[in-house]
């Protein structure tokens, strides 16, 4: 059972935020608890573009007109992503975006059978196809000495990626202009989406495109889905971004204008109405991310850029088939890792053939079913390991231990959740013991960071749980990272009904009428009355408010 840890926001921060925005108190608590202040509360309730950080720094003008002048002298642009969806949908925003200004263009994404990033491959794959200016999407940042590559054979290139950056981070020469928000600001939140989205804004301003504006404005659902399925901090720019890019899309499939390949991934995943963060991070971003886990992405990405609605339902059929063979495949290869756990460990280091390009979802598999964080790597034939890490539902800082054995790691890079990286060959054994010492380090520091409590935003009557709440609730909405869905506690709910609603979740009608999900087993629903910690939705069929039910206690 997990601990319930109140949230106390101070009193008058509640009652300004009340006032200032007209809110109910519960509200105006909910919104101090994210640190919400009076002044900022209208920005954070109705987000909006013009609120977003205009690209004015002397790094995105630099990066705008050598663009700029790439379009008015007829060079080739060559755009390089990434196969998960941030990086296919960066890719997507700058190929949209410079299409408008020139056909002179390619854009690439990498496999898993070369590898992630921009490795040296690729960089002569570019050159070959006489790209004289490169510009990387959601990476780069980690790649050094392949800019320095691409610099010698004659490419200029430009950095696109929000990553953290290592110690030898490519600089400006030999690179034109390195576009990493965290390299001036470690805690900036945009996704590598919203970099490639700003290099667009910043390209339609150096080029004194009258309707630039309106035309960037049209890839916000691109956005959108990249920075949600990321799961970028939705605070700041990426609220804007999220926030108006999902609006975007709504509208579009209301009046039958939107994106072609987003309305055939709706139809194969089955969503019904309105779309939402949820359904953007579970439905459609699985969907895109699967075939670049099995096979060459760039058909997710041919999904996005396709303005042929016959072509896109064919692909999003393709890719709804590879994620039903990824879920599968998934399956097979978490039992085979969890066979591997060793349970001393406090970071677990899973060593499988079976993951492959799964490894990430493996990882993060067997951190949830551990309680800590995971690595799962494959050895190679240099005697190498390549593998993904996960922090699962913990607050370890992965990035920061990986960073206390980066003398022991090739390629690496990532975020506090979640990393890519390769051992060297030899280093296995220290590599173990490096990052299991790093995580027991942090631990000490903060006993709270393999088991964090449940933060509850309020203590709230059964009766309060009405449609007035879900009114305000939704226009704290979109969730994620960041903003997480408000928590509350009740006492004394008691279950009238139940229903099994698939394996492993339950259906609850309450005393009161509302309903409630419950996971686990059947047997598992509470007997009498109990409290409850959960969060509250909108009920898809009827409307009305629905609980989805964390923790409680009898």
């Amino acid at each position: 059972m997990a601990r319930w840890r109140l949230l106390e926001p101070e009193a008058d921060v509640v009652s300004g935020l009340s006032r200032a925005a007209g809110v109910d108190p519960l509200c105006a608590r909910v919104l101090a608890n994210r640190g919400v202040t009076p002044e900022g509360a209208p920005g954070f309730l109705s987000p909006s573009l013009k609120g977003i950080g205009m690209p004015g720094n002397e790094v995105w003008r630099v990066a705008a007109r050598r663009v700029a002048r790439a379009v008015k002298d007829g060079e080739r642009i060559g755009i390089f992503g990434d196969y998960d969806t941030d990086g296919i949908t960066s890719a997507a925003v700058l190929y949209l975006a410079l299409s408008r200004y020139t056909s002179n263009l390619t854009v690439k994404l990498p496999t898993r059978q070369t590898g992630y990033s921009l490795l040296e491959p690729y960089v002569r794959d570019l050159f070959a196809e006489g790209v004289d200016l490169l510009v990387t999407a959601d990476c780069g940042i980690s790649n050094r000495a392949e800019v320095e590559i691409a610099s010698s054979l004659g490419i200029d290139v430009i950095v696109t990626d929000h990553h953290i950056p290592p110690e030898d981070s490519p600089e400006a020469p030999p690179a034109v202009a390195v576009l990493d928000p965290k390299l001036w600001d470690s805690d900036d939140p945009l996704a590598g989406v919203g970099v490639a989205w700003k290099l667009a804004w910043a390209v339609a301003r150096e080029l004194g495109d009258p309707d630039g504006k309106n035309h960037i404005g049209k890839l916000l659902d691109l956005v959108s889905l990249g920075t949600i399925v990321d799961i970028a901090p939705l605070v700041g720019d990426n609220r804007a971004l999220a926030f108006t890019g999902l609006r975007y899309m709504n509208r579009g499939l209301h009046a039958g204008s939107i994106r072609p390949g987003i309305r055939a991934l709706v139809k194969v995943a089955g969503v019904r109405g309105a779309l939402d963060e949820g359904d953007l991070g579970w439905k459609l971003g699985p969907r895109l991310n699967s075939i670049g886990r099995i096979k060459n992405p760039m058909p997710a990405l041919d999904l996005l850029l396709t303005d042929d609605r016959r072509e896109a339902l064919r692909i999003a059929s393709l890719l709804n088939q590879m994620n039903s063979e990824r879920q599968q495949r998934t399956r097979r290869a978490v039992e085979e890792a969890m066979g591997e756990v060793d349970p001393e460990q406090d970071f677990k280091v899973v060593v499988t053939d079976e993951a492959g390009g799964l490894a990430g979802l493996v990882a993060g598999k067997v951190a949830g079913a551990t309680g800590r964080p995971a690595v799962v790597l494959n050895r190679r034939a240099d005697g190498s390991y390549g593998g993904s890490a996960r922090a699962g539902e913990t607050d370890v800082d992965l990035y920061g231990a990986l960073h206390e054995v980066r003398h022991l790691l090739g390629e690496w890079g990532g975020h506090r959740k979640a990393a890519g990286l390769s051992v060297k060959a030899g280093a296995f054994d220290a590599f173990v013991d490096g990052v299991n010492e790093a995580v027991r380090a942090q631990t000490l520091k903060q006993p709270e960071i393999l088991v964090p409590p449940v933060e509850v935003d309020a203590e709230v009557s059964f009766g309060k749980l009405s449609n007035g709440l879900l009114d305000w609730h939704e226009r704290i909405a979109p969730f994620g990272s960041g903003n997480q869905r408000p928590v509350f506690v009740s006492e004394g709910l008691k279950v009238q009904g139940t229903r099994k609603l698939w394996e492993g979740m339950n259906l609850l009608t309450l005393e009161g009428g509302l309903s409630a999900k419950l996971a686990g087993p059947e047997e598992a629903v509470p007997a009498g009355a109990f409290d409850a910690a959960y969060t509250v939705s909108r009920n898809a069929y009827t409307g009305g408010t629905e609980l989805e039910v964390l923790d409680w206690r009898g």
